[in-house]
């Protein structure tokens, strides 16, 4: 998929549904990660004999739902074309063109209520710098 771009008043009208979809994304990993583990523990019970066969195909079927789900949102984030970057921070990032047509990605994380870093595309997160010090042509 070819690299979409921002600029920060198209990126910011992105939040809201962002904030949605990154809160959804969370908690089908959350969920995926419990069943996961339950999952786990009836193939134990199972090695040792215990009668669990009928409730690990039911198990498996409510893992592999919850996975769809989670797959489906990320592939909706996907489509806004914004990068997310990290599922525990809720770190993502908007592609954007700044003066020359240099490339830069507009950084963002759900704990944040605006968009107001920046970094070069080489730097990643340790590299962001403020909104204001964007180069003009695009801030």
């Amino acid at each position: 998929m070819p690299l979409r771009y921002f600029d920060v008043a198209e990126a910011t009208r992105l939040l809201p549904r962002l904030r949605e979809m990154l809160g959804a994304l969370r908690r089908f990993r959350d969920e995926a990660m419990l069943k996961k583990t339950a999952l786990d523990l009836l193939w134990q019970n199972l090695e040792r004999g215990a009668p669990v066969l009928g409730r690990l195909g039911e198990e498996q079927q409510a893992l592999d739902d919850v996975t769809s789900r989670l797959v489906a949102v990320a592939r909706e984030i996907e489509a806004t074309g914004c990068i997310l970057r990290d599922v525990d921070r809720g770190l993502v990032d908007f592609a954007c063109r700044a003066r020359g047509g240099l490339t830069v990605f507009l950084c963002w994380h759900l704990d944040e209520p605006a968009i107001a870093f920046w970094h070069a595309v080489d730097e990643g997160f340790g590299g962001r710098r403020p909104i204001a010090e964007l180069p003009p042509d695009e801030a």
